[in-house]
């Protein structure tokens, strides 16, 4: 038997199985592909400290703006009205809400797509 392991608090216990198939994620742009329903500019909005995604339609027309103040809120509006219809680009949006968060929160630059500046390198 597989040992047990506790990964998460108030999660039950586990196991391990006996062989664990390890792999090594790798980035390759060649596997993006378009969303069918449309695409997204997200920014933030100092002002009001909120994240703005605008959903543009495949022919570059802005036809919706949700507003946030927390990437969960927004992922699961833009869900919720049918905005995303692929996993890829969900994951995407997920990491860029989530990164103009961090950047609301830390006070840092956004620009969408763009690593946060974290002032590691400087």
């Amino acid at each position: 038997m597989g040992q047990e392991i506790n990964r998460y608090k108030n999660w039950p216990q586990i196991k391990m199985a006996d062989s664990v198939e390890e792999i090594r994620a790798v980035k390759d742009p060649r596997e993006w592909k378009l969303d069918p329903a449309g695409y997204f500019l997200i920014k933030i909005n100092r002002e009001t400290q909120e994240i703005e995604a605008g959903f543009c339609t495949n022919d570059h027309k802005l036809t919706k703006i949700v507003r946030g103040k927390h990437p969960e809120e927004i992922y699961y509006t833009l869900l919720r009205h049918g905005l995303i219809s692929s996993l890829m680009h969900a994951a995407n949006i997920g990491e860029e809400l989530e990164k103009a968060y961090i950047a609301i929160k830390l006070g840092l630059d956004y620009v969408q797509d763009d690593d946060l500046d974290l002032g590691t390198n400087r």
